[in-house]
């Protein structure tokens, strides 16, 4: 039987009016949370910190330990060096295990630009055990204590590899982007280093990954090390455990979907995660469109319930990764659209849920409103995040779509500060995609500028937006919309876009020899050939072939590796006064590095407040970027006074 949800106090609370960070260096600067990992006798929880600094320009990492009861405050263990990121820029994950005793614990940290393995007691002792001069990439605990452990190429050969390249010239094929720098184009481990693709659409990987790896095993008592056995290498590829039958009889049942399944209501619930936590008891989290998760005890004799339920995540730290969990506990790391990550504590008897750690302030001010809205698009319904300042009137209106996960800093990817510009008077606006039932790319816009016109259509009934000022701006599948939007609607005042748009130029930088893959994708997912084949319809989808349709003035943020794949949309734009771009060196897809984040947040920020608000920053080192953008080929925007007052008479025209 599933107990009937309350949201826990503390989700309570964050739904309240927003009292959260709202400029864009609090945004960046604050701590996430990975690595959870609980002692095998269930006392203490080892997990890493991780805190972008703008003024080191890294994302500095420290490990902690808590007692599982919380009845003591979390204890810094030590240092985990600078964190880093894939090919895509999300930020890897930290990774720790306990030994079978729980007297010791490990974890990697990359000191000195050496990945390496460390160990630790919770009495707080703490040394480098393991420290070669090739990274250390996985690692795993055996039953027995021994530690395994797999290297990677060491770097002196990563160098050579790089330079003999950088001599001998580089063979262009299915992996070589054309668009990125070749030679030491990627920050990788904290250095700058070559990266190529890997097949799997835009995925990249270091240049030497494809090398076999040497998989050791250490002796817990001898500390001998020798090649590891088959079953060993196994432990550094652990396979989830399948949920029992009668579990996913109850959960559909309760209505939610198993994930390999479809479901019937596009709404319900998925499985997300499971674990065993022992006595046959699975914990298993679910997540609904709306990216809502929950948290559920399965046990044999007790069926199915739910223990906690949140507006956002509650998972191990970003999206993807499962909570900790003993035979107890489970512990998660809890975000919410109001709410900054905070580890919390999920008791299993169903007693309650306990803060651990907390390292994100928040202030004692609550002038923004934080709140879940809902509309109709068609047959669908819309979700969506709005915040925004407390006072009344008609507000300008940021909209970004895709996905709203966690707290609202800056929508998918973290590009644009959504709450230091309702901070400014611009109520900020995430949209959750909208299920499209496997629609090619051209339906999907479509049904993303049904949900966006929608949105401003309801916002403007219930007299919260100035329809007449509406900016928009995009990640990847969130940028497509937000020019689409542009190019098919008059909506728009501003757009800011972060990552490339399709057009010939795309097509031919990606189809060469060894890129079937990319020409099938584009084939399967956008029904587009190539440009010399399909030109009516490289036409009618993309925005370098549309700029006479574009009406609002377009900042493009874009990192280097992609920038070179849109040259017609940058020289078109910039020709007719229509926008600007700025290029990132080293960035991948989603910008990592703090220092880059702030600068788009806060040129995102000028932006907006530029073209909604008529507003000029006085601070004269940016003379020059206001300077640019009165000469763009648009009107001079209004001022807010003369904004507002439009609005209130627009408002009451209607009211008549």
């Amino acid at each position: 039987m599933v107990r009937q949800a309350v949201w826990a106090a503390v989700f309570l609370a964050a739904a309240s009016p927003a009292a959260a960070q709202t400029s864009p260096r609090e945004l960046v600067e604050m701590t996430d949370f990975s690595g959870l990992a609980v002692s095998p006798d269930g006392r203490w929880l080892l997990y890493r910190r991780e805190r972008p600094s703008t003024m080191s320009g890294q994302i500095e990492t420290a490990w902690y330990l808590v007692g599982t009861d919380g009845a003591t405050p979390p204890r810094r263990i030590g240092d985990g060096g600078h964190a880093s990121w894939n090919g895509t820029g999300i930020v890897e994950a930290g990774s720790a295990a306990w030994s079978p005793e729980s007297d010791r614990f490990y974890f990697r940290a990359r000191v000195d630009g050496a990945t390496g393995l460390w160990e630790g007691r919770p009495s707080g002792a703490l040394a480098p055990l393991i420290v070669r001069d090739a990274d250390i990439e996985r690692f795993a605990v055996a039953p027995d204590g021994g530690i395994i452990f797999e290297l990677g190429p060491s770097r002196a050969a990563i160098a050579r590899a790089e330079e003999n390249e950088r001599d001998s010239g580089i063979l262009a094929d299915g992996r070589v982007d054309l668009a990125q720098t070749l030679y030491r184009g990627a920050m990788i481990a904290g250095r700058p280093a070559s990266q190529r693709l890997n097949g799997d659409w835009f995925d990249r990987e270091a240049l030497l990954d494809r090398l076999p790896r040497q998989i050791v095993r250490r002796d817990p008592t001898t500390a001998r090390e020798r090649p590891a056995h088959a079953i060993e290498a196994e432990l550094l590829r652990p396979s989830p455990q399948p949920l029992p039958e009668p579990f996913r009889a109850a959960a559909s049942q309760a209505g939610i979907c198993a994930v390999e399944a479809p479901c019937g209501d596009p709404d319900a619930p998925k499985i997300w995660k499971g674990m065993a936590v022992g006595d046959g008891r699975f914990v298993v989290t679910t997540r609904d469109r709306k990216v809502r998760q929950s948290v559920f005890l399965w046990a044999k004799a007790t069926g199915l319930t739910r223990l906690a339920a949140s507006p956002g995540l509650l998972s191990g730290g970003g999206e993807m990764a499962a909570c900790a969990a003993s035979q107890t506990a489970a512990f998660c790391v809890a975000e919410s659209a109001a709410m900054p990550p905070q580890l919390q504590r999920i008791a299993l008897d169903g007693s309650g849920t306990l803060v651990l750690d907390r390292p994100n302030d928040l202030p004692d001010h609550d002038d923004l409103l934080t709140e879940a809205i809902e509309w109709q698009v068609g047959g669908s319904r819309a979700s969506g995040w709005l915040v925004r300042p407390k006072f009344p009137g008609r507000l300008p209106l940021f909209i970004t779509y895709y996905r709203c996960a966690g707290y609202l800093r800056g929508g998918l990817g973290n590009e644009w500060p959504l709450r230091a510009l309702a901070a400014s008077g611009i109520a900020a606006l995430c949209i959750n995609q909208l299920p499209s039932g496997g629609a090619k790319a051209e339906a999907r816009y479509e049904l993303g500028l049904a949900a966006v016109r929608a949105a401003v259509a309801e916002l403007d009934r219930r007299g919260l937006v100035d329809p007449g000022r509406v900016g928009m701006g995009g990640l990847s599948f969130g940028s497509e919309v937000a020019m689409w939007t542009a190019t098919h609607s008059k909506l728009l005042s501003a757009v800011s876009i972060a990552s490339v748009q399709a057009e010939p130029a795309y097509y031919w930088f990606n189809a060469g020899i060894g890129r079937d893959f990319f020409r099938q994708n584009l084939e399967t997912q956008w029904g587009l050939g190539a440009p010399d084949i399909d030109a009516a319809d490289w036409k009618r989808r993309s925005p370098s072939l549309q700029v006479d349709k574009i009406t609002a003035p377009v900042l493009m943020q874009l990192p280097e590796q992609e920038a070179r794949l849109s040259p017609e949309l940058q020289a078109r734009l910039s020709a007719s006064g229509k926008g600007e771009l700025h290029v990132f060196p080293f960035a991948p897809h989603i910008k990592a590095e703090p220092r880059q984040k702030l600068a788009v947040y806060q040129r995102n920020l000028d932006w907006f407040r530029f073209w909604l608000q008529g507003y000029i920053d006085p601070d004269p080192a940016k003379i020059a970027q206001y300077a640019r953008w009165t000469g763009l080929n648009f009107p001079a925007p209004k001022s807010e006074t003369d904004a507002i007052q439009s609005s209130i008479s627009a408002s009451s025209s209607k009211r008549k």
